[in-house]
């Protein structure tokens, strides 16, 4: 038995030119992969960016506002109430029984102890509605 020959391929100028292109048509389509898989990644990295900058910027407000806010009179005040116990000319101090805050009346500050000179255990809340209620 004998085997078909097969067909031998003769390289022609055409048949090279051809192979040629076809390795220069692949070649591009590389380059052209990569290139659109660069963009596509800058275009991630430009959102990404873009999101941090805004981000950036609404904490800026944030911050200019808090400035803006701390440098206020009214803050000032409530400071000075909170912090350091002082009262506007005129004003009138209550201070309630329990409460944790420093105020001082000016007519009393020399004959009572300051509030925060005492130390008390904090009572729960429920202990708290109890002693209102009963008036203890």
């Amino acid at each position: 038995m004998k085997l078909p020959k097969l067909p031998q391929v003769k390289l022609t100028g055409t048949s090279a030119v051809n192979a040629g292109g076809a390795i220069v048509v692949v070649y591009l389509l590389v380059v052209l992969i990569q290139t659109v898989k660069h963009n596509y990644d800058m275009g991630v990295q430009i959102k990404t960016l873009q999101n941090q900058i805004s981000l950036y910027k609404d904490q800026k407000t944030a911050l200019s506002d808090s400035l803006a806010y701390y440098q206020t009179d009214s803050y000032h005040d409530r400071q000075a109430r909170s912090q350091l116990g002082l009262q506007a000319p005129g004003e009138n101090v209550v201070i309630i029984p329990g409460s944790n805050t420093t105020a001082v009346n000016d007519q009393d500050t020399t004959s009572r102890p300051s509030a925060s000179s005492q130390t008390v255990a904090p009572k729960s809340n429920f202990a708290q509605w109890v002693a209102f209620l009963t008036g203890g």
